[in-house]
Order: structure tokens, then C-alpha cells, then sequence
């Protein structure tokens, strides 16, 4: 049978007609993708080598040029966590991230040159009397049992009770962190300490625990407001806010109570403009992995048991370290 062509003119119009229209659709799709309008946007790193990105939340509110200044934006948070998450990892060294918190704690008892963020931060928590920094075998130990035990119930096991007394030991008095100058430092450990953690199979005696978000919010935020970047909020999944130091309008705080079996939201506190802010919750809270709460309770020790709400202290001039200090500072009293 053949076909009539009485109609073939018309049909290839209306086909030209569809191919344009489709043509003009996917042209827009993809305009919109790689486009921005104005406003608020959540920005997100772009690797997987920047893996401290899923313990934060980064929102900004873009401006004129918002497409250029949503990229420019992007690289810069994704290279920040990318840097700032090699030099504060207690576990893992890098070939193009020398002498980071790991390579401290494997290489005891010799001058190390290191970044000057790690030896600011060392810097700071000593002038404030913090020994934070030293719990970090605290920390992996009862990160270890809770995870293995799927809860804090193995924290009270006779044998694992006394290893914990043992760590809290010495992290009080078997290991120090010797500040030379110059960013040049060396770790001493005692025999002992050194002893217990070959026998666990640990080596992380340095560790920020709660206080690593604290540090890194303040460093991002600085290098980001010397950018020009200052219209934006960056929050931790552990209890910190940094505003980067530009108004954009009212900001809320989640308060949690814990009722004896899981932590109830028991309201919202608005501030007028952007604060910094320092939260505690030595209580697990949904959704959480378990980090925080293992270091907020370790941070805190037998002071933790009694925390059953928000501790909270925010400022518009303080930064999240000094606010994590004292906020911890009036929990201890």
C-alpha cells in the first residue's frame, strides 16, 4: 500500500514546529539548571574529597550576579572543606596535607612543623586552660563501644568502666602538647599511655572532639567574609551556628528537651539578625549519628547525666570557639 503524500507538506511544518518547541524546551531546562535567581541558595560541595561537608549546612543569600556568585561560592566552601577537613582529621594523613592532626599523634616525641590554623587552634585552648584537644582517646574508645553496642549501656561494663578511668587518666596527665614557636610543636606521651593505646589499638591522643566544628566555622567564616562573602549562615549537625557577618534577616534556634527516652523539641528561639551560637545536647537527637552526643558526653563527663535540656549561648561579636568554651565553662561549674 502506499502512502498518500496529499498531507506530506503540512505534517513536516507541524514537525519542524515540534522540534523547535522541544529544542526551545530543553534550551530553557537547561538555562534554569545552570542559572540562579537571586535569593536564598544551599550551597554544596561538589566532591566527595570534601567530607566534612555532611556535618554542615551552608545557605546564603545571593544577590546581583547570582549565578557567578553561586559558583565562585561553591568552589570556594568546597576547597575550604576540603583543606580545613584534611588538617583537622585525627585519622588519616594526606600527600598534599602535611603534618595534620593524624600525623601529630603517629609521630610522638619529634618537632613537627605544621599548619597555621592546627597551631593556632592548639594556641588558643592553651591560653584558655581548655584540655579539650586531649580526650581524643577518651572519645574513640567510647565512639568504639557505642557503636559496637549500638548504645551507651557497654559505657557502664565493668571492664570497659575501667578503661575509661584509665583514659580519663591519662589525658589528664600522660600526654602534652609542648607549643615551640614558629608553628613547630612537639607531643609527649608517657610510657604507660603509650602502652594502653597499642593494646587498644588506638593512636588518636589529639583529638577536637566537640570543639572541631567550632574551629572550622570560625576559619570558613573568616576566609569567606575576606572574600567578600558575608550575606550567609553556616550551621554544624553538633550544635553550632556561624554567621559570616551580613544581615539577612531573623534566624531561629531549635531547643530540645530530653524526656527520659528521646529529645522532644520544646521550641524555637528567633533572633532579630544573625548571631554565632554554641549549643549542647549530651543527648542523642534524632537523626544524629551518634558523634556528637559520644563527645558532648565525654566533654562533659558525670555533669552530662544532668543536662536534660538546651544549653545555649549565642553573640553577634563572639565566635564559635569562645562560645563552645564557655558554654561548656558553665555546665562544669
Amino acid at each position: 500500500m502506499e502512502l498518500s503524500e496529499k498531507h506530506i507538506g503540512r505534517r513536516f511544518i507541524a514537525f519542524l514546529l515540534c522540534l523547535a518547541l522541544g529544542l526551545s524546551a530543553l534550551g530553557f531546562g537547561i538555562y534554569s539548571l545552570l542559572t540562579t535567581e537571586p535569593g536564598w541558595a544551599r550551597i554544596e560541595a561538589t566532591t566527595e574529597e570534601a567530607s566534612i561537608a555532611g556535618d554542615f549546612v551552608f545557605d546564603y543569600l545571593l544577590g546581583e550576579g547570582a549565578t557567578a556568585q553561586r559558583k565562585a561560592l561553591t568552589t570556594l566552601y568546597t576547597q575550604q572543606c576540603i583543606e580545613l577537613g584534611r588538617l583537622f582529621d585525627a585519622t588519616q594523613t594526606y600527600e598534599n596535607c602535611q603534618n595534620n592532626l593524624c600525623y601529630i599523634n603517629t609521630h610522638t616525641g619529634e618537632e613537627i612543623k605544621v599548619d597555621p590554623c592546627l597551631y593556632g587552634a592548639f594556641e588558643r585552648l592553651e591560653r584558655a586552660g581548655d584540655r579539650t584537644v586531649y580526650l581524643g582517646m577518651l572519645e574513640a574508645y567510647c565512639l568504639n563501644l557505642y557503636y559496637d553496642s549500638s548504645g551507651p549501656e557497654a559505657f557502664t561494663e565493668p571492664e570497659a568502666a575501667g578503661t575509661l578511668r584509665q583514659l580519663a587518666g591519662f589525658a589528664e596527665s600522660g600526654v602534652s602538647l609542648e607549643l615551640l614557636g614558629e608553628d613547630t610543636l612537639r607531643l609527649e606521651v608517657s610510657p604507660e599511655y603509650a602502652a594502653l593505646a597499642e593494646d587498644l589499638g588506638l593512636d588518636c591522643y589529639l583529638d577536637f572532639g566537640w570543639l572541631r566544628s567550632a574551629f572550622i566555622l570560625d576559619y570558613m567564616a573568616k576566609e569567606l567574609s575576606s572574600r567578600g562573602y558575608t550575606h550567609g549562615i553556616i550551621s554544624s549537625r553538633d550544635g553550632y551556628t556561624r554567621s559570616l557577618g551580613g544581615d539577612v534577616g531573623p534566624v531561629q534556634r531549635s531547643l530540645y528537651r530530653w524526656d527520659g527516652t528521646r529529645a522532644v523539641e520544646t521550641g524555637r528561639q528567633e533572633m532579630d539578625t544573625p548571631v554565632n551560637a554554641a549549643a549542647i545536647n549530651p543527648f542523642p537527637l534524632e537523626g544524629d549519628d551518634g558523634r556528637a552526643y559520644v563527645n558532648q558526653r565525654v566533654l562533659l563527663g558525670e555533669r552530662a547525666a544532668g543536662v536534660t535540656e538546651t544549653a545555649l549561648l549565642y553573640s553577634s561579636t563572639e565566635d564559635c570557639v569562645e562560645l563552645a568554651l564557655k558554654v561548656k565553662e558553665g555546665i562544669l561549674k
